[in-house]
C-alpha cells in the first residue's frame, strides 16, 4: 500500500513538471497577436542603459473607501514612485520595439537585451504585496507582449531568446496563485478588472514560454469577465466602483480586448453568447466614454479619473481600439479617429496598426 502511494505521488509530480515545462523554442505552436515586422533598413539608434532589475516590490494602497472610488493623492503619488522602476523598464523596452517597427536596425536586439537583463537576474520573482502584485502583472503583460512583437526578428541570440521566454513564463506562474483563491468580497480582484489583467499577463507570458496551459488559464479569465456582462453591457464589479466605474470599465475592456486577440491568434473563438456580451461591453464603454453622464446614471455617482484629469476618456481608451479590430463598425471608427494612434505600455506599446485583424 505504501509503495503504491509513493508511486502515485511520483507519477503526479512528473505530470505536474511536464505540464509546467515550456515547449522548446524553435518549435513554436503558439502565435503572437502582432503584424509582422518590416525589414530592417535604417541604421538604428543606440541602446539606452538597461534599468536595474527589480526583484521585489511593496506598493502602496491609495483608495480610502470600501468602494475603492476615492483615491488619496499623496498615497497615489507614493505608489507611483514605488512602481516607477517598472514603468521605466517598460518605456526602455518599448522605445526599442517602436524603433524596430520603424525599420531601424539593432533595435530588436536592444529590446531583447533589456528584457533579458531582468531575466538573468531573476527579476519580479521576489516578494510582492497586493498593490505591488498589481504593478507586477501589468508590467509582465507589457513586457511579454513586447517580446512577442520582436521575437521573430532575424539575428536575435537564441540563448537570450530561450532564457527570456522561460523567465517570462516563470513570472507568469508566480502571478497565478493570487487569482486562484476563493473570495466572497463584494468587490474582489479575483472577479474584477484585476483578474482580467492577470489573465492577459499570464496568457501573453504563456505564449512566450510556449505553455498552452497558461494561455488557457488566461482565456478562462476572459470568459469569466464576459459571463458577468449584464444586458446593459455593464460589469457589476465595476459599477460598484461608483465614481471610478467608467475608468474601471475601460480598464477591464483593455484587458478583455487584448485577451480576445491572443485567443483569436491561437484559434480560440468566443461562443455566440460571449461575442454578444463582448459587443454589449464595447458598446457601453464607447457610449459612456463619449458621454460620461451615462455611466454616472448607472453607477449613481459623477465620474472621476485621477489619471485622466480633464482629458476625454476617449483619449485613454486603447481597449476600444482593440475591440474595433474584432468588431469593426463606423460609429466606433468615427469616435476613435481623432485620438489615434493609441498606445499602452501594458499592451506592449503602440496599439494602432500593429495588432492583427
Amino acid at each position: 500500500m505504501r509503495r503504491s502511494l509513493i508511486l502515485g505521488a511520483l507519477l503526479a509530480s512528473i505530470a505536474l513538471r511536464a505540464q509546467a515545462r515550456p515547449a522548446r523554442l524553435g518549435t513554436r505552436a503558439m502565435a503572437g497577436p502582432f503584424n509582422p515586422l518590416p525589414e530592417a533598413s535604417g541604421p538604428g539608434s543606440s541602446c539606452e542603459a538597461r534599468p536595474e532589475p527589480v526583484r521585489s516590490l511593496e506598493g502602496i494602497g491609495f483608495y480610502m473607501d470600501p468602494a475603492f472610488s476615492q483615491a488619496d493623492p499623496a498615497r497615489m503619488q507614493a505608489d507611483a514612485e514605488a512602481a516607477r522602476p517598472l514603468a521605466d523598464w517598460l518605456a526602455a523596452i518599448q522605445k526599442a520595439v517602436e524603433g524596430r517597427r520603424r525599420g531601424e536596425g539593432r533595435t530588436a536586439t536592444c529590446a531583447l537585451s533589456i528584457i533579458d537583463h531582468w531575466a538573468r537576474n531573476d527579476a519580479l520573482l521576489g516578494a510582492f504585496n497586493r498593490e505591488g502584485g498589481y504593478h507586477r502583472k501589468r508590467a509582465l503583460a507589457g513586457a511579454a507582449l513586447s517580446f512577442l512583437a520582436i521575437r521573430e526578428a532575424p539575428g536575435l541570440d537564441p540563448v537570450a531568446l530561450g532564457r527570456t521566454a522561460r523567465w517570462l513564463g516563470e513570472v507568469g506562474r508566480a502571478v497565478q496563485p493570487h487569482y486562484e483563491r476563493r473570495s466572497e468580497a463584494l468587490i474582489s480582484d479575483v472577479r474584477n478588472n484585476e483578474a482580467a489583467w492577470a489573465g492577459l499577463a499570464v496568457a501573453a507570458s504563456g505564449i512566450a514560454a510556449e505553455h498552452r496551459g497558461m494561455l488557457d488559464w488566461g482565456v478562462a479569465r476572459l470568459r469569466g469577465q464576459l459571463d458577468q456582462v449584464d444586458e446593459r453591457g455593464t460589469l457589476p464589479q465595476e459599477v460598484a466602483r461608483k465614481g471610478m466605474a467608467l475608468h474601471c470599465h475601460l480598464s477591464a475592456l483593455e484587458a478583455v480586448a487584448g485577451l480576445e486577440r491572443l485567443a483569436a491568434a491561437n484559434g480560440i473563438a468566443l461562443n455566440e453568447a460571449e461575442r454578444a456580451a463582448y459587443r454589449r461591453l464595447r458598446d457601453l464603454c464607447l457610449a459612456a466614454a463619449k458621454e460620461p453622464a451615462r455611466m454616472a446614471a448607472i453607477a449613481g455617482a459623477e465620474q472621476q479619473d485621477p489619471w485622466l484629469g480633464e482629458r476625454s476618456p476617449l483619449e485613454a481608451a486603447p481597449g476600444l481600439e482593440l475591440a474595433s479590430i474584432a468588431m469593426p463598425d463606423p460609429a466606433s471608427d468615427e469616435a476613435l479617429a481623432p485620438f489615434r494612434p493609441y498606445a499602452s505600455p501594458w499592451l506592449g506599446g503602440m496599439v494602432t496598426g500593429w495588432w492583427k485583424g
